[in-house]
């Protein structure tokens, strides 16, 4: 996630505490989907919906804390 600003996402998660929290959430509702998509094959359920919605919603979050970082560049 992020590829491009790994730098800069690695020196949030040791500096910004929220941004870590926020990064460690997304990071655990993507493997809880993935181990969900597997179990289910082509089900998908309303929990499923749910998560990747907060994970979309995280990602969201996370983006907008690395574009008011001075480091950001567009």
């Amino acid at each position: 996630m992020f590829s491009e600003y790994r730098a800069l996402v690695d020196q949030l998660k040791a500096d910004d505490s929220e941004f870590r929290k926020l990064f460690n959430e997304h990071e655990l509702l993507d493997k809880e989907i993935h181990k969900e998509e597997r179990r289910l094959a082509s089900e998908f359920t309303a929990d499923l919906k749910q998560m990747k919605k907060r994970k979309l919603d995280l990602k969201q979050q996370l983006f907008d804390k690395l574009k008011e970082h001075p480091a950001y560049k567009s």
